[in-house]
């Protein structure tokens, strides 16, 4: 077979590959600091999980004293609150109308210079000594090649990295990955009917009593989370989706088809009970994509594991903070990921506590030009659970930039690059990171 390849002309300082919200802030961090940037995005909007993922609401951006998830981040936030009419206080759970952060999303990006590239997928990469000399992307035209001298993978599956050869590891020893779930929107809800705590998960929810209903089988009572974007209208996040393989599209296909079911079933019984609240509403839309919760997880320089955060420890190449419970959902064989979960229950940090996240969890000793960036950054998989949030894969996106900028002005591996440069330009920007010595 003859495979047409066309090669574009232009060679960039960076490629970023995946345009959520680690994507997002790599690629503005990059072309803030000088670097032309090209962000390639398989969907055609901007924001990952925040936007085509309809996940309902921000995880904190808070450590309950304080903002960690300043710089780009806190940005981002800042604007879409304004849009929103939300107090300038609001930083933590707060919910997401999908469409405003896709404008957010899109100004911040934009007016920072990137060039960026829809429906287009990195397939494929070519390397040469431990470097990546382009990457192969797939759209409706065919297959175009891409230059550049750095490379950034946020693409929430470390594609890149994998397609290097970059080792990785993705679930436990067993092979059990989180379950996933696709988020819904209702619309045409009467709040005023009912307490908050009747629909919310919580004391006086009515989900657990659906869950035990064997009328619905597909409603799942231990996972049920809601925020209310205007009066009539709920952002859904519910129900588990049983994944073997996060990065098989016929068994994604297949999650996806059971997931608008299972959005129906959650529908059906909020009418029956409760029906004044719920006896008109609707679904406006379940989410174009899957909210996958873990799948490759890139062994770098640097495993972040549970023991670091456990000692909340600081590192003195950290260039990200992080206060996020270990938030494990369960997976196929429960027992064997419960076991895991039990013996770091549910961690929570108190106020003021975080952890740092150290710049060599971001690259790999295989490859002198590849940072990755979100949540496939090295770390075990129980810390995977807390720094995969919005918040923290904002903040290792901005470094990740920021890096992968200087590397390529400066003509240099990753490897050469002092984190102790990263770390300057983020403390020029507010980011909150502590000091510990420097590297």
């Amino acid at each position: 077979m003859d495979i047409k390849v066309s090669v574009s002309e232009k060679i960039y300082d960076v490629i970023v590959a995946g345009g959520g919200p680690s994507g997002c802030a790599a690629a503005v961090a990059a072309a803030r600091n000088g670097a032309s940037v090209l962000l390639i995005e398989a969907s055609y909007c901007l924001g990952g999980m925040g936007t085509i993922g309809m996940v309902p609401s921000f995880a904190p951006f808070t450590d309950k004293e304080k903002v960690i998830s300043k710089s780009i981040a806190e940005e981002i936030v800042v604007k879409y609150k304004k849009l929103m009419g939300r107090a300038d206080e609001d930083w933590d759970w707060l919910p997401i109308s999908f469409e405003l952060l896709k404008s957010v999303y899109d100004e911040i990006v934009t007016e920072s210079g990137v060039k960026v590239l829809f429906g287009s997928t990195v397939c494929a990469v070519n390397t040469e000594n431990k470097k990546i000399k382009s990457v192969i992307a797939s759209a409706k035209g065919g297959l175009t090649e891409y230059r550049a001298k750095m490379f950034v993978d946020c693409t929430g599956d470390a594609d890149i990295a994998a397609l290097c050869g970059v080792p990785f590891e993705c679930g436990d020893n067993n092979g059990n990955i989180q379950a996933s779930s696709l988020c819904f929107i209702i619309s045409g809800v009467d709040m005023s009917e009912c307490d908050w705590w009747d629909v919310h998960s919580g004391p006086k929810s009515i989900w657990e009593k659906m869950g035990d209903n064997p009328k619905y089988p597909l409603i799942d009572k231990n996972h049920f989370v809601i925020a209310k974007i205007d009066e009539n209208t709920l952002g859904v996040n519910a129900g588990h989706l049983l994944v073997e393989n996060a990065t098989d599209k016929e068994e994604i296909s297949e999650k996806m088809i059971l997931g608008r079911k299972v959005a129906a079933q959650y529908l059906e019984a909020a009418k029956e009970y409760l029906p004044d609240v719920f006896k008109n509403a609707f679904i406006v839309s379940t989410a174009p994509n899957l909210g996958i919760r873990e799948s490759r997880r890139i062994i770098g320089k640097y495993v972040l594991s549970i023991d670091d955060y456990i000692a909340r420890r600081n590192f003195d190449d950290e260039i990200a903070r992080n206060c996020y419970w270990i938030d494990c959902h369960r997976s196929k064989d429960d027992s064997v990921n419960s076991a895991q979960s039990k013996t770091v229950p549910q961690l929570h940090y108190d106020a003021g506590e975080s952890h740092g996240i150290p710049w060599r969890c971001l690259i790999s000793e295989k490859m002198e030009n590849l940072v990755v960036a979100g949540r496939t950054i090295s770390a075990d998989r129980a810390v995977m659970a807390a720094i995969r949030v919005m918040p923290v894969c904002m903040t290792t996106g901005e470094a990740a930039g920021i890096g992968a900028a200087i590397a390529a002005m400066e003509d240099i591996s990753i490897h050469s690059l002092k984190a102790s440069k990263i770390r300057k330009i983020l403390k020029l920007n507010g980011a909150y990171i502590k000091d510990c010595g420097e590297l």
